[in-house]
């Protein structure tokens, strides 16, 4: 999906989804970012000060077609994130909170479609990954 006001970013192993993570796990780290606030089961957004982030952690069979009923406290397969497409300086403290939650569940950070319409566009991987 493409917009002029938003990202539309995901946190994923591979497009096929192949791989998940403990839920709660994921949870407890998502907690400990102090630019985030927990709002609902699954859902974290940014806090006032810190500018327009949703998280969702999903388990779903495609990261392009999914729900918000595509959720389990077990297990994650994608984290789904919207954010501000404002000013560059929003877009870096955005990455800062990001890569370090792809990093912690060692998958790649994606755009699913950039303002030059390339599907799919790796902003970070893991060094492995590479």
């Amino acid at each position: 999906m493409w917009s002029d006001r938003y990202y539309y970013l995901n946190i994923y192993y591979d497009k096929q989804l192949s791989a998940e993570v403990s839920t709660a796990r994921l949870i407890t780290f998502l907690q400990s970012i102090p630019q985030l606030m927990q709002y609902g089961e699954f859902e974290f957004r940014n806090i006032e000060s810190f500018p327009f982030t949703i998280i969702f952690l999903v388990r779903a069979q495609s990261p392009t077609s999914w729900s918000d009923r595509d959720t389990d406290i077990n297990k994650t397969n994608l984290i789904n994130i919207v954010c501000t497409k404002g000013k560059k300086e929003d877009f870096k403290k955005i990455m800062d909170v990001l890569i370090p939650i792809a990093s912690f569940v060692n998958w790649q950070l994606v755009d699913e479609l950039t303002d030059d319409e390339i599907e799919d566009f790796v902003l970070w991987s893991p060094p492995e990954k590479l």
